[in-house]
């Protein structure tokens, strides 16, 4: 009996086998045990919060540093070498964080964490896209990669309780998973058509950016997107619940709710397939706007509630529909150094929004929503600017 059932639409051939083992890896990299409690597993170990911060900073400006030479390499190296490379880093990192107990090992963990992710970016979803082939259906590919990654992340909340508030146990598991996804990254293939036109011709740096700058209305407007999303429902969720005088015995199911809406990010292909990418992409950006809003003016718990449940799921099924969008982009060679190329430039962005909705944050919490409303706004403006300028394969609806 085969391991993985060949799916309608799937290329035939070793590329083929790349899909299912790519969900397998995100399933198993979504599952870090000691995500419910990272911050305290860190301040056991005696790491204060200013520590935290220099080594988020640091490892931020690393993985900046690192994103378009990965790209580079990894169009050299191919996709799948890259991404057995950087998978294996990855598990690395885990074991150096079970077992860090000072500033240095910690900084250790993230640095590493920094070279993988920097390498990983675009490189996995760029092998992906190649691994569907010419007819292959890569929009409900990417819905159900971010699935597997939501599902990875959901099962390893819902498991904590029974680790009996072990950290040290929870980070020892995180590092079999994550063992796990390096052993899978083994068996990979490289498209061989992808392989051949690689070998052919080198992407450019110069046309690399180029090709970023023509499409930044777009990165722009789903970073937008996706920094307010992560605002709401990972810092300002609780305070917004506080707020509208929800129990705190409630933020648990809470938690695990909107974690399990992000689930929905498996059938975004199937919203761009029924309202077409124009119409499902508005609908992404106005209802999170029009949530953070309403959370903002008002406090009660069943808007908080549902806000950040309609919050957590658009930008859910956001990131599919941005990956999608941005590999169609692609022209010729270089798949990889494009993607970094776009996902330095959605970094920047991202590092720039952090400290702005720090500050607003700080005054109010209904202030910082009023900034998530208004990047979903200025985001929704912005992708349909981008969506003027889209190849005529893409279905604008």
């Amino acid at each position: 009996m085969r391991i993985f059932r060949r799916r309608e639409g799937w290329p035939q051939g070793a590329a083929g086998r790349n899909i299912p083992l790519l969900y397998t890896m995100a399933l198993l990299q979504g599952m870090v045990f000691y995500s419910p409690v990272a911050t305290l597993y860190r301040q056991a170990a005696g790491i204060t919060l200013l520590q935290m911060g220099v080594i988020e900073s640091l490892s931020l400006a690393l993985a900046l540093g690192l994103e378009v030479p990965w790209g580079a390499a990894a169009d050299r190296l191919g996709h799948r070498r890259t991404v057995v490379l950087c998978t294996a880093v990855y598990a690395v990192s885990k074991v150096v964080f079970w077992r860090a107990e000072t500033f240095g090992g910690f900084l250790a963990e993230r640095l590493l964490l920094a070279v993988s992710v920097s390498g990983l970016s675009g490189c996995d979803s760029a092998l992906l896209y190649a691994s569907c082939g010419r007819d292959g259906d890569h929009r409900k590919v990417f819905s159900h990669w971010s699935a597997c990654q939501t599902a990875g992340l959901l099962a390893a909340g819902l498991l904590w309780p029974l680790l009996g508030g072990r950290y040290r146990l929870a980070a020892l598991l995180t590092v079999f998973t994550y063992a796990g996804a390096a052993l899978c990254a083994l068996f990979l293939a490289e498209p061989p058509e992808e392989a051949e036109r690689e070998k052919r011709e080198r992407g450019s740096l110069s046309a690399a950016f180029r090709r970023t700058v023509q499409i930044l209305p777009l990165l722009l407007a789903f970073c937008l997107l996706e920094e307010a999303g992560n605002e709401v429902t990972i810092f300002l969720s609780q305070l917004q619940y506080l707020r509208a005088g929800i129990p705190q015995a409630l933020f648990g199911p809470a938690f695990a709710l909107v974690t399990a809406v992000g689930l929905l990010g498996g059938v975004s292909h199937r919203l761009t397939g029924r309202l077409g990418v124009g119409r499902a992409g508005t609908a992404l950006f106005l209802l999170p706007g029009a949530a953070c809003l309403l959370m903002a003016l008002w406090s009660g718990p069943v808007a908080a509630l549902a806000g950040v449940v309609t919050t957590a799921a658009c930008r859910a099924m956001a990131a599919p529909l941005s990956l999608s969008l941005q590999n169609e982009r692609v022209e010729g060679s270089g798949r990889a150094l494009q993607l970094s190329c776009n996902a330095m430039v959605i970094d920047l962005g991202a590092a720039l929004l952090y400290p702005a909705f720090g500050a607003c944050a700080d005054r109010s919490v209904s202030l910082a929503l009023l900034l998530a409303a208004g990047c979903c706004g200025a985001g929704l403006a912005l992708f349909l600017l981008g969506l003027r300028g889209s190849q005529p394969a893409v279905d604008r609806g």
